[in-house]
Parts: C-alpha cells; sequence; structure tokens
C-alpha cells in the first residue's frame, strides 16, 4: 500500500510541474486575444509560469521525500548518555 501511495505521488509531482507553466500560458494568449496585448504578455506570463513551476516542484519534492523516509521506515539512533531527560 505504502508503494501505491508513493506512486501517487509521483504522478502528482508531473502534475506540478506541468500545469503552472501551461496555465499561465494559455491565460496569456487569452489575454493577448481577447485584449489586444503584444507578445510581451505571453513571455511574462511564461517566466511567472515557470517560476512557479520551479517552487511547485521544490515544495512537492520535499513531500515526496518525506513521504519516501516515512514508508522506508526510517531508523531512529539509540539516545545517547547526554540526550536522556
Amino acid at each position: 500500500m505504502k508503494f501505491l501511495s508513493l506512486l501517487v505521488w509521483v504522478g502528482q509531482f508531473g502534475f506540478s510541474v506541468i500545469f503552472p507553466t501551461v496555465f499561465f500560458l494559455l491565460v496569456a494568449v487569452w489575454l493577448r486575444g481577447k485584449f489586444g496585448f503584444g507578445m510581451w504578455i505571453v513571455a511574462v506570463f511564461g517566466v511567472l509560469g515557470i517560476l512557479t513551476s520551479i517552487s511547485t516542484t521544490r515544495s512537492c519534492l520535499r513531500s515526496l521525500r518525506k513521504a519516501a523516509e516515512e514508508a522506508g521506515g526510517k531508523k531512529e539512533h539509540p539516545i545517547s548518555f547526554n540526550d536522556h531527560t
């Protein structure tokens, strides 16, 4: 079951990388057609989409790493003498 959960995370990762850039570009093309903006709007929204994809990718990778560590059964180190409470 843990393997299936990690597989879902991989699908989410792919969606998180692709969707923001495609969404921003589609909005830019729509704005360009609707309001007559120049090609600069596509470039600006393209850069915003790429930056959003990078941010989302970093966040998703952190979550994926955490889920993988939990699924792998991360072993705890024994308590040393000075760590007793």
